[in-house]
């Protein structure tokens, strides 16, 4: 029977916990300590590992091949094999979010008082716990405090705000973090091997970078994208993943950026129309759009700043380029009109918000870019004396010729000698107008 591959890679031992070493290591020595808490509390983001540890820290402490808590349970147990599959006697999974009356707690507290079934410890899960009732934290909380010996609870929340401080303060709090996207890279390549999944680094890269630290969402996509070229010779290509993942290429991004501030308001509402029509949803559009302009206005303010972001590299240099046509003012700019319409994102409308917000992203006039060496378009000396006559259109025909005859070469280029005199007149007329 097929299984998927987030749950045929789910760690079954600390040890294979990706991306959350400071918890591994302090639970694997609170378990060779014999120091068990009565109250866990796991709080960070979905798909970090939080359930998963759960689980592995409920087989730590009841798995039969030891007398006492270990860190390398066997999984080959009464106990082990019953909670991989959810069915131990002496481990209950609880789902707030859908259990979060207080008669069900009051039930579940009524159990704590008997003892392990097969187990040294009954174990108690309670997964997105920020979702039960004042009434169910109240009834809990005398339990806690001072549970029976051989009771251990778990509690696992991506909303840790919303759990009362009285409950935290009588709980071990571990934060998960989102896995660094190295790590993440660097998993789902040994994934790919091991499933014989033909999928270039490139692609793999673009899956951790949409999955955005969650491993879970990681393994699910790249188990998608294996059914993409089954029988195809060629790797599965980021163009791929952009399309299952939902996520904008960064070509595209710098495409909209220059629009911008080039005035191209048709070109982006044409991208725009492209990226609702392929599925992509305005509330992602609007989300990746901000992103992207907090990278502009990293690399604006710090060019050597790409290690802020988790931009390619030939992304980054075109960014550069693209910045200098940018004030860090418009960028401050764009980034708070785009933040003002985020509450109208999930609207039924929302993609005529984002084509009313493109259009006054457009500054009222565009900012013109200097061509700091308009001699690579001169073929003849008469190209240059035309250009001088557009920066100089008080000056006849005849003075612009007698002051290209007067201008010394540099370093025997005189087209460069002729930019700087004409530059320099140009400002002096300035300042007297």
């Amino acid at each position: 029977m097929y299984q998927p591959l987030h749950l045929k890679y789910r760690p079954q031992i600390l040890s294979s916990v990706i991306g959350q070493q400071h918890i591994v290591d302090t639970l694997t020595n609170a378990q060779a300590l014999q120091k068990i808490a009565p109250a866990y509390l796991f709080a960070g983001p979905k798909g970090t590992g939080k359930t998963s540890t759960a689980r592995i820290l409920a087989k730590s402490l009841n798995c039969q091949s030891s007398q006492e808590p270990t860190t390398e349970p066997c999984g080959e147990c009464n106990s082990c094999k019953g909670i991989t599959v959810s069915s131990s006697l002496d481990v209950t999974e609880l789902d707030a979010a859908s259990n979060s009356g207080v008669e069900t707690i009051r039930e579940l507290i009524s159990t704590t008082h008997f003892a392990p079934v097969e187990g040294k410890f009954k174990v108690f899960i309670i997964d997105e716990c920020h979702a039960l009732s004042n009434q169910s934290w109240q009834a809990l909380l005398k339990t806690i405090e001072n549970p029976p010996r051989h009771v251990v609870f778990v509690f696992c929340t991506t909303e840790v705000n919303k759990v009362p401080e009285t409950i935290i303060s009588r709980c071990q709090k571990f934060d998960f973090r989102r896995v660094k996207l190295d790590e993440v890279i660097n998993y789902l390549a040994i994934v790919a091997k091991s499933e014989n999944i033909n999928i270039s680094p490139v692609a793999i890269k673009a899956i951790a970078k949409a999955s955005k630290g969650h491993l879970r969402d990681s393994l699910k996509l790249i188990d998608q994208a294996s059914l993409l070229n089954a029988e195809e010779i060629d790797p599965i290509d980021p163009g791929w993943i952009w399309e299952l993942s939902g996520t904008i290429p960064e070509y595209e991004l710098l495409t909209v950026v220059e629009n911008i501030i080039q005035g191209e308001i048709k070109g982006n509402l044409g991208i725009l129309q492209d990226w609702i029509e392929f599925g992509k949803q305005p509330v992602t559009i609007h989300a990746t759009l901000v992103s992207f302009l907090k990278d502009l206005l990293i690399c604006k303010i710090h060019p050597d700043g790409k290690h802020l972001t988790q931009l390619e590299e030939d992304t980054w240099s075109e960014l550069i380029t693209i910045s200098q046509s940018w004030s860090i003012n418009q960028i401050q700019s764009a980034i708070t009109l785009l933040m003002s319409r985020q509450s109208i994102m999930k609207d039924e409308a929302a993609h005529l918000w984002l084509e009313a917000t493109l259009i006054e992203l457009v500054p009222p006039t565009p900012a013109p870019v200097e061509n700091t060496q308009p001699w690579q378009n001169w073929e003849t000396y008469k190209d240059a004396l035309y250009w001088a006559s557009k920066k100089l259109p008080h000056l006849t025909q005849n003075e612009i010729s007698d002051l290209w005859e007067k201008v010394t070469p540099i370093n025997g280029k005189k087209a460069l000698a002729w930019v700087k005199a004409i530059n320099s007149l140009q400002k002096v007329e300035m300042k007297k107008a």
